[in-house]
């Protein structure tokens, strides 16, 4: 085996997302076509054999760039990884509502409810062509298929903050707990890497900065050029993502990282027929790693700076002056979203499955 080390890997079973948010590759990237269709559950328990018997595997998630309840075998392709006795983890924008019940009966370790809003007012431009009243609907559906079970699996609602959803973010934390489920939030940003290389200018950044684009960076709340700047400060020399974190795209090729999204541009090597050792050589000799690494790209890639808390707080503050943070937000700044140590823990291994999906 490679090492000692705990991995965790994002797998896309799908080829694409319902949804086309703006701070989403998928939404912001358009020009590049989607790969599209399903991966094989064939497929996926070869790719889950190959890597317990390669490394110290600790989960799968079932989703990078995509939506997972598009599967069509869902519940099986859960049952694959939970079948090598390994964490199975699944993240959804809970539009689509068929296979909730039978997706829950596979026992995921976890599913993840990605929403930014509560009256559609907030929640539709930034998780555009969705629908919160469909998500609240699921909402129930999960919560009472759940309950009919008798399942383990553990229910996230994972609130994105922007600079002006604080009212449909206390709504969101009492329907949420209402339903029994856990609740936590982050501040949201610009994805892919490619787009914060288009922000920043850099003539390697494969894509354009757009009108659009900086629509939706002036509605983060953790503004998005004093983040940067915080993380090119940083003393962090590796990347958690790089180093024990491997992205493959449904058609199983491993990408550089789950940061990126161009298919063509950044697919390293087919998994199944290429040993770890060497698919993690070519990721370190890659130039966007380095290129990423000397911005400080990837600490915010993954909240490693605990000045990020800060920054956003300041940043809602002098655009809503009057606001009560501390009602809002809690008496203690939150260090990486985290409500507990634990869950902390958790999204450390996960930060790029909360990508903003």
């Amino acid at each position: 085996m490679l090492g000692n080390s705990r991995w965790s890997f994002d797998v896309d079973i799908v080829g694409r997302c319902n949804l086309s948010c703006p701070s989403c590759p998928v939404g912001n990237m358009s020009d590049i076509a989607p790969p599209g269709g399903y991966m094989k559950p064939e497929l996926l328990d070869k790719i889950v054999s190959k890597a317990v018997s390669e490394c110290h595997v600790t989960n799968f998630s079932l989703y990078n760039w995509t939506e997972p309840f598009i599967h069509p075998d869902l519940s099986k392709m859960v049952r694959i990884v939970k079948n090598h006795n390994i964490g199975c983890d699944l993240s959804t924008n809970l539009n689509i509502g068929k296979k909730i019940e039978e997706t829950v009966s596979a026992e995921p370790n976890t599913i993840k409810i990605s929403v930014s809003g509560f009256d559609q007012n907030s929640y539709g431009y930034t998780h555009r062509d969705g629908t919160i009243e469909t998500v609240k609907s699921n909402m129930i559906r999960l919560s009472e298929a759940k309950r009919n079970t008798n399942s383990s699996t553990r229910i996230i609602v994972v609130f994105h903050r922007y600079l002006n959803n604080q009212d449909d973010e206390l709504k969101m934390r009492a329907f949420a707990e209402s339903l029994g489920f856990d609740f936590t939030t982050y501040w949201a940003y610009l994805m892919p890497l490619e787009k914060n290389f288009a922000f920043l200018g850099r003539d390697n950044a494969t894509t354009d900065f757009t009108s659009e684009d900086k629509s939706i960076v002036d509605q983060l709340a953790l503004p998005l050029a004093e983040a940067i700047n915080v993380a090119n400060k940083t003393s962090i020399r590796d990347c958690r993502l790089r180093a024990r974190q491997l992205a493959i795209n449904v058609h199983g090729d491993v990408m550089l990282c789950c940061s990126v999204f161009d298919q063509n541009r950044f697919k390293i090597a087919p998994f199944l027929t290429t040993p770890l050792k060497e698919l993690q050589a070519r990721r370190y000799a890659s130039e966007m790693c380095s290129s990423c690494m000397s911005e400080g790209l990837h600490v915010l890639m993954t909240y490693d700076d605990d000045e990020f808390e800060s920054l956003a707080r300041e940043n809602v503050q002098r655009h809503h002056p009057q606001l009560d943070l501390e009602a809002v937000y809690g008496t203690e700044p939150k260090k990486l979203y985290s409500r507990s140590s634990r869950l902390k823990k958790w999204f450390r291994r996960q930060t790029q499955r909360t990508v903003l999906s």
